[in-house]
C-alpha cells in the first residue's frame, strides 16, 4: 500500500526541521561533554582527587544521562532523514494511519500517531 499524504514541500519542511534539530542536538552534546568521551570524563574525575569526586558525581551523572538522551534522539533523527523520501514516511508504524503533518513538524522523527505513541509510552 502506497501513501503519498505528504507533498514535496511538506517533506522539504520536515527535512529542514530535522536538520535544525540535528544541529541543536550536536551543540547540546558538545556542551554536555565539553568535548570529552566517557573515558575522558572518568579520567578527569580521578585526576581531580577524592575531595571533589562526591560533589561532582551528581553533575557528571546528569551530563551523562542528558548525553544518552541526546544520542538516542540523534539516532532517531538520522533514521528519519534516511527515510524522509520513502512513500511510507509519516505513516504510523502501529496503526498504519497517517501522522498529521503538524505533528511531524513538531517531532519529525515520530514513528507513531499521537494515540499509538500514548499507548506505546504507557507500556514502557
Amino acid at each position: 500500500m502506497q501513501h503519498t499524504h505528504l507533498s514535496t514541500e511538506q517533506r522539504h519542511r520536515i527535512g529542514q526541521a530535522l536538520q535544525a534539530r540535528r544541529l541543536a542536538l550536536q551543540r547540546d552534546l558538545a556542551q554536555h561533554n565539553n568535548g570529552l568521551s566517557r573515558v575522558d570524563h572518568a579520567q578527569e574525575a580521578l585526576a581531580q582527587g577524592s575531595d571533589d569526586f562526591p560533589q561532582n558525581a551528581g553533575e557528571r551523572e546528569v551530563d551523562m544521562a542528558l548525553t544518552d538522551m541526546d544520542v538516542q534522539e540523534l539516532a532517531a533523527i538520522t533514521r528519519a532523514e534516511q527515510h524522509l523520501q520513502d512513500v511510507n514516511f509519516g505513516i504510523c508504524v502501529d496503526c498504519a494511519q497517517t501522522i498529521p503533518f503538524e505533528r511531524l513538524c513538531v517531532e519529525p522523527q515520530s514513528l507513531r500517531c499521537v494515540a499509538c505513541a500514548s499507548n506505546f509510552e504507557r507500556k514502557l
